[in-house]
């Protein structure tokens, strides 16, 4: 049965957070509030609090049937007030008032890694969401608010990373190792502070925070329970092209990270490589429970993108023919022989449709999952969190 809102348990008193071994700072004035005034406060204007969601049936951390909470009226990122790269601690602060910023040395260099972080404290084993922000912002990122929402709402652990911030051209960012590290150095710092169900961590990801979120499932593949990529970058060098064409910031930003411009056997190129998913992603296919998702008209960072992802996971007869992925590419429609296997007038994806993103094409190959959607370069809350929490390791 659904949890109903009053069941949810009141965080501990506060003063514990204070034990933990690395310095924070709450975001919040004034004491934190207990979860179960948050709740109530925050779902009163949410038309779908504490109704059952059709595909977010899951297994709680005790294996009886749970129905997981989506308190924010919110459904794609593209909608959220403010833009996709707003990034701001003081919406932050008013909509998800327990969250707390941490900061993480960092292993590699010492430096201080900022993060927002959350756990009640309570007793129960929880799973652990970590969110990767996207390419032009930083751990501050507005539209991961939902999910923040999320974790405080079903009583799990939320970590929200700066892994060296917005990838500006900086050497240090665009998935160098030093970013890399810092994402290992947040998962470490929640599975050594928190009471985490290790049978149930996740990774989310939107565009460069996909990219991200690839890399770091391709190094740790047997941590994550499930892996939520959306409209993922996964060849920096193909993308540089892509973006070179339309005269798009992101070429001379791939361009300033790698050392020049990426041109075939060029140390630029070799850099831009190996910033790359596509390096490292094929030596787990078959490990990886994931879920690719991309618009189909995405103008940013092309579908093909996501279906190089699938292919490079998925078994060699269920692979995509190069052929129709170049007629996609061009029509921006699912060509017929490729519409013929998917699974998905088969099946229901409800919360694709209460967002109006209509799912085009949906193939499965051992536990790896691609959906085509009606859209552009988007990402819907409610279908990666209600798949996340049906996987368990």
């Amino acid at each position: 049965m659904p949890r109903p809102c009053a069941a949810i348990v009141s965080r501990p008193d506060a003063i514990a957070r204070f034990c933990a071994p690395l310095h924070r700072r709450r975001l919040g004035y004034g004491p934190p509030l207990g979860r179960a005034l948050l709740l109530t406060l925050g779902l009163a204007t949410a038309s779908t609090a504490c109704v059952a969601q059709g595909d977010g049936q899951a297994t709680n951390g005790n294996g009886t049937a749970a129905e997981w909470e989506h308190p924010s009226g919110h459904l794609r990122v593209s909608e959220f007030p403010g833009g996709l790269v707003e990034a701001d601690i003081e919406t932050w602060n008013e909509l998800v008032p327990d969250i707390e910023q941490i900061e993480i040395p960092a292993s590699a260099d010492g430096a201080e890694q900022l993060a927002l972080y959350y756990d009640s404290g309570s007793e129960e084993a929880k799973p652990l969401l970590l969110v990767l922000h996207s390419w032009s912002t930083d751990y501050l990122q507005n539209i991961d608010i939902p999910l923040g929402q999320f974790a405080v709402a079903n009583d799990w652990v939320f970590m929200h990373p700066d892994f060296r911030g917005q990838n500006d051209g900086r050497p240090e960012s665009t998935a160098s190792d030093l970013a890399i590290s810092d994402m290992e150095d947040a998962l470490d710092y929640a599975r050594e502070t928190a009471n985490v169900d290790e049978s149930r961590i996740y990774l989310l990801g939107y565009s460069g925070g996909a990219m991200n979120a690839l890399h770091l499932a391709s190094r740790h593949p047997d941590v994550f329970a499930g892996v939520s990529v959306w409209v993922p970058v996964y060849d920096l060098v193909s993308w540089y092209r892509w973006n070179d064409e339309q005269e798009e910031k992101y070429a001379e930003e791939i361009a300033d990270a790698c050392g020049g411009v990426p041109e075939e056997g060029s140390e630029a190129w070799e850099e831009c490589l190996k910033r790359s998913p596509v390096e490292y992603v094929p030596d787990v296919a078959g490990e990886l429970r994931i879920l690719i998702a991309h618009g189909i008209g995405d103008e940013t960072v092309p579908p093909s993108q996501a279906l190089r992802v699938f292919n490079d996971l998925a078994a060699e007869e269920d692979r995509i023919a190069q052929e129709l992925i170049d007629r996609l590419m061009e029509d921006r429609e699912v060509p017929e022989e490729l519409r013929e296997r998917s699974t998905h007038d088969d099946r229901e994806f409800p919360h694709f449709a209460e967002a109006d993103a209509s799912v085009l094409l949906h193939l499965q190959s051992g536990p790896a999952e691609l959906v085509l959607f009606e859209g552009e370069h988007d990402m819907l809350y409610r279908p990666g969190l209600a798949w996340l929490a049906r996987q368990e390791r």
